[in-house]
């Protein structure tokens, strides 16, 4: 039997690259869904589809590296969300000070057509789109509260900010 030992606490690579593949892959949906035509049928889809994209995007920025014991000295290494759950701006918050600083100051530019809008702002206008997306038919659900252009261009941002966005690796140790 063999013994795994970690010598840290908390091991990150931020973005994390299984949690941005994902997201990537979200956004490319995103993309297909939204190039068709706006009586295809697709609104609710493209919604979910946006806000499954920031969702991973947000947690590819604080995930933690998790390394399992395979056996033989070898580990598999897979990625955990900082928390879990779909509240964007809880997700945000998770997220390092300087990246979600960097964050801000390359999204205002970005969404001038829709004020002058903080990252967080945006987020909260965007926040519950995931289960509105999901469950319209619901007493008291509305999904045309939420600003379409703003959740396209903030799963847009977010696809474009991660790719550009150097590696970082943080090793805390115990």
């Amino acid at each position: 039997m063999s013994t795994f030992t970690q010598p840290w606490r908390r091991r990150q690579e931020i973005p994390d690259p299984q949690v941005r593949d994902a997201a990537d892959q979200f956004e490319s949906a995103r993309k297909v869904l939204f190039a068709q035509p706006p009586s295809s049928g697709l609104l609710l889809p493209l919604m979910n589809a946006a806000a499954i994209a920031i969702e991973l995007y947000l947690k590819c920025l604080s995930a933690e590296k998790v390394y399992t014991d395979a056996g033989k000295g070898i580990s598999k290494v897979s990625a955990a969300p900082a928390m879990r759950g779909h509240g964007l701006t809880d997700l945000l918050r998770e997220v390092g000070d300087d990246v979600k600083f960097e964050l801000d100051l390359a999204f205002r530019p970005e969404v001038s057509a829709f004020g002058d809008l903080s990252f967080q702002d945006a987020l909260k206008k965007c926040e519950g789109v995931f289960k509105e997306s999901r469950y319209p038919f619901e007493p008291n659900s509305d999904v045309s509260k939420y600003p379409l252009g703003l959740l396209m261009a903030c799963s847009d941002f977010l696809q474009q900010f991660v790719a550009k966005l150097p590696t970082r690796e943080t090793i805390q140790y115990a």
